[in-house]
């Protein structure tokens, strides 16, 4: 566990949109319940939950949008299409 107690944390660092460098966080972590959710974070900002582990289905709504908005910057950049 970290300091956010996080379980199977996963960071990377990349940057804001002025240059800054920020971390990005996905991890496995409990809410206030006690329930183990799927959550992600950026930086020292606050953690917002995307999943939690009774949901059923493939996808949640952020990972969908997350997905769409990089389709959609393809689209508009007129890149290769997204995977």
């Amino acid at each position: 566990m970290t300091t956010r107690g996080w379980y199977q944390e996963r960071t990377l660092t990349t940057v804001d949109t002025v240059g800054r460098e920020v971390s990005v966080t996905t991890g496995l972590t409990r809410d206030p319940e006690g329930r183990l959710v799927a959550a992600i974070a950026i930086s020292d900002g606050p953690t917002a939950i995307y999943r939690y582990s009774g949901d059923a289905g493939e996808r949640t709504q952020l990972v969908t949008n997350a997905a769409d908005t990089v389709a959609e910057l393809h689209r508009f950049a007129g890149g290769p299409p997204a995977r």
